[in-house]
């Protein structure tokens, strides 16, 4: 197998080996191998990619942050014709910040989106959601 080099943090890198170990991988690489696959999967174009989703974003990073808060102001000018509602809250005793998004659009345009705020910084953990608009209002009828 050919060799990828990464970089990353020093934690990231203890977090990886820890969990390596704590799970019964082999190593980081086998770990870092099953991630990418896993990720790979998740954006692989599909006949969904053109189906409209309602998705919610919710973007985890450090209080005073100024670099990562103005690379969501650009997140949020660039996507602003899917972006449906945004806040942002920060934690008690400054603890982080969340910012969430709850967007409308393809399920490509969506998963972009979702790659986009996962690209904005190392440190931002991000979870989202997304669900076909038709399946709401199928559901929304059968009720």
């Amino acid at each position: 197998m050919p060799i990828v080099s990464s970089s990353m943090t020093e934690l990231l890198r203890d977090d990886l080996d820890r969990f390596a170990d704590e799970h019964g991988y082999t190593g980081r690489s086998e770990v870092i191998r099953e991630a990418c696959q896993s990720l790979l999967e998740e954006y692989r174009e599909t006949e969904e990619a053109e189906r409209r989703v309602v998705g919610t974003v919710t973007a985890v990073f450090g209080y005073d942050e100024p670099a990562i808060e103005r690379r969501m102001m650009d997140i949020r000018h660039e996507f602003e014709g899917s972006i449906r509602s945004n806040s942002h809250n920060c934690l008690a005793d400054n603890e982080g910040c969340v910012e969430s998004f709850v967007v409308e659009a393809s399920y490509a345009e969506v998963l972009r989106f979702i790659g986009t705020v996962r690209g904005a910084d190392e440190s931002v953990s991000v979870e989202y959601t997304a669900v076909p608009v038709d399946l709401i209002r199928e559901e929304i009828a059968e009720a």
